[in-house]
């Protein structure tokens, strides 16, 4: 088990190592324009950028200013906006867990809402009760983000106006009112996510459904429910949770239009508006942020599915 943890790990922090560097190289020095002259404005001399370049260290090669950002950066320090002149690390720290957040109940949702679908569209495969179920969620997953995020705030603003809060308040202030704010942008999320795990949930299902130990269980009296989630469930889950960490890392970089619907001051939308104010300082440390879930989302679920399925170790 050490073993496959270290293992894992290891992996992990190679390819966040390789991703700092392509976001970094993206954001420095293959980015349109000079970030010095953006600062500097129109009229400024050609002798005023060079000063502004040398002081962002711009005039480096671009490899050595990666390097003395990965210095920093092993420190906690992810730079200083030249454009709002606040640190990175501030930034990111009160964005991100509006992300993060916002992500884990989108996804608790979907899961809540996904599994048992997946579960009892496997046991009817087939037969007319399981396209019942199917077509509905097909139809949802259809929808893109800013159409369920719209439809929810029409809703919210027309007829829920006592469930939804238009203004975002931290989970440390108020949980309640949190709640209150996070919980229609969250559905937004989850619900159009639900028919993709559940469409996960029930392939595994239907092919673990057919192993020879099912049918053992059913000739030994077995109760159904039992079958279907003490013994074929947990059997079946290992490419659901792979899909879980997949469909998390996703969800924490690609909620940036929920987050502009809703007014949440995510990640997301604060790379959008970093990009749109060309502040490379920023918006480097978002995008790294949101590498770095997608990658500790799916090593999370590398590190729970031994604890699922043994036969991993021994792989």
């Amino acid at each position: 088990m050490i073993r496959y943890v270290g293992k894992k790990v290891l992996g992990a922090a190679a390819v966040l190592f390789v991703l700092s560097a392509l976001v970094f190289m993206a954001g420095r020095g293959l980015a349109p324009g000079n970030p010095a002259m953006t600062l500097a404005g129109p009229k400024a001399s050609p002798a005023d950028i060079a000063a502004i370049e040398h002081k962002l260290g711009l005039d480096k090669p671009v490899w050595q200013q990666y390097l003395d950002w990965l210095g920093n950066a092993l420190h906690g320090d992810f730079g200083v906006s030249p454009i709002s002149g606040q640190a990175n690390i501030e930034v990111i720290g009160q964005q991100a867990p509006v992300s993060f957040e916002l992500a884990v109940l989108g996804l608790v949702i979907a899961v809540v809402l996904g599994v048992p679908v997946g579960v009892m569209t496997a046991s009817r495969a087939g037969t007319a009760a399981d396209w019942t179920m199917r077509i509905p969620l097909l139809v949802i997953f259809a929808f893109p983000a800013f159409v369920s995020g719209s439809i929810a705030l029409y809703l919210a603003t027309h007829y829920l106006t006592n469930l939804y809060s238009a203004s975002y308040i931290p989970l440390s202030q108020a949980p309640l009112a949190n709640l209150q704010a996070m919980l229609l942008p969250a559905l937004a999320v989850g619900i159009p996510t639900a028919p993709l795990v559940a469409q996960m949930t029930r392939s595994s299902m239907i092919e673990t459904l057919a192993q020879p130990h099912i049918a053992t269980a059913r000739t030994n009296g077995i109760a159904e429910w039992r079958i279907k989630y003490q013994y074929a469930l947990r059997a079946a889950l290992p490419p659901v949770l792979t899909l879980i960490g997949f469909i998390f890392g996703l969800l924490v970089g690609g909620l940036f239009i929920v987050e502009k619907i809703f007014s949440l001051p995510g990640l997301g939308r604060g790379v959008l508006d970093s990009i749109t104010n060309r502040d490379f300082v920023q918006v480097t440390g978002q995008a790294l942020v949101l590498a770095a879930a997608f990658i500790i989302g799916n090593l999370i679920v590398d590190l729970v599915l031994p604890l699922v399925d043994r036969r991993i170790l021994r792989r």
